[in-house]
């Protein structure tokens, strides 16, 4: 999907957001560490495309192409860095810890975007 404005970002997250709630209520069926950790595996993914979204296309202007590309760069890096950040204070805080559905629902929901492309 490609995302060009505001209102595409903000429909992205909110679908990431609904993704990260139904998985972590069916992985409550397999136990509730399991569903905890899809939890906390979707909210890092969608907080940090909400947190990219916002810094791109906060005071977004197309007549500024390279500041533009510039904030993408910026905002790129920054976003790795939450990640990265995220999962260290999940790895660290989360006990016990299901390392197959903190990932494997951060997976799917970072992917949401591109998924809800093959769909359109």
């Amino acid at each position: 999907m490609q995302i060009t404005n505001r209102g595409q970002a903000y429909k992205a997250v909110v679908a990431q957001l609904v993704m990260t709630l139904l998985l972590s209520t069916l992985l409550v069926i397999v136990g509730m560490h399991h569903a905890y950790s899809a939890l906390a595996g979707g909210l890092i993914a969608s907080s940090a495309n909400a947190f990219f979204s916002f810094w791109v296309f906060s005071r977004y202007r197309a007549q500024q192409p390279n500041k533009l590309v510039a904030r993408l760069y910026g905002a790129e890096i920054a976003k790795l860095i939450l990640v990265g950040v995220l999962f260290a204070a999940a790895v660290q805080l989360i006990d016990p810890l299901s390392g197959a559905a903190l990932f494997g629902v951060f997976l799917i929901v970072h992917l949401m975007p591109g998924l809800m492309s093959l769909l359109n």
